[in-house]
């Protein structure tokens, strides 16, 4: 009896490395998932200063003789406008939320590849290393829908994309960094800083 305890302890023990799953094989899976979030954009912005200038003034008199009966004036103005650049001014843009599919596969050692196939849009594939229960993603560029600065409107970005996650129970929570130019009307800068969350819950 105390033999057979013995036999079941130790391979109680020895099974715990494998299936306490880390690295890649506690990532590879198919998931469902949704990102969100803002970034900051620094850099000029771009306004119109218009000045109007009165060039003449043209005096009509009418009368009879030396008497005068009526009098009117018309005035003349020159309108320019100058295009100028503020001093450096940082902005914040939302990012329009995406979802759907994702699936993380193995390749090599540590290497692994992570696919995300977005309802309505364009399909993403990145490069991705993980170790324990982090995954590191590449640097990936890719386009993606930006909240501009004229109400709901929106427009579409060519930005790198790259980030790290952890991997907790059924999920994978990833901090994502976008980085790159960024332009809209009246405004050209650069994406200094980040806040997007992706949430990719395990498929059953």
């Amino acid at each position: 009896m105390k033999k057979t305890l013995y036999i079941i302890i130790l391979a109680a023990v020895m099974c715990l490395p494998g299936c306490n799953k880390q690295g890649p094989a506690s990532f590879k899976g198919h998931y469902s998932f949704k990102t969100g979030g803002s970034i900051d954009v620094t850099g000029k912005l771009f306004q119109v200063k218009v000045d109007t200038v009165k060039i003449d003034t043209i005096v009509h008199t009418v009368g009879i003789g030396s008497l005068t009966l009526f009098r009117d004036s018309t005035f003349n103005y020159h309108t320019k406008n100058d295009t100028i650049a503020s001093r450096d001014t940082v902005v914040v843009r939302h990012l329009g939320t995406e979802s759907g599919q994702m699936h993380i596969l193995t390749k090599e050692g540590d290497e692994m590849i992570l696919t995300m196939n977005i309802t309505a849009g364009d399909p993403v594939v990145i490069p991705a290393k993980a170790s324990g229960s982090d995954i590191t993603l590449g640097k990936t560029r890719r386009f993606l829908q930006v909240h501009t600065g004229s109400g709901l409107l929106t427009r579409q970005m060519e930005l790198s994309v790259s980030g790290t996650g952890k991997r907790y129970d059924n999920m994978v929570l990833l901090d994502l960094v976008y980085e790159g130019e960024y332009h809209e009307d009246g405004f050209d800068g650069v994406v200094t800083a980040s806040r997007v969350n992706c949430i990719a819950t395990e498929n059953e």
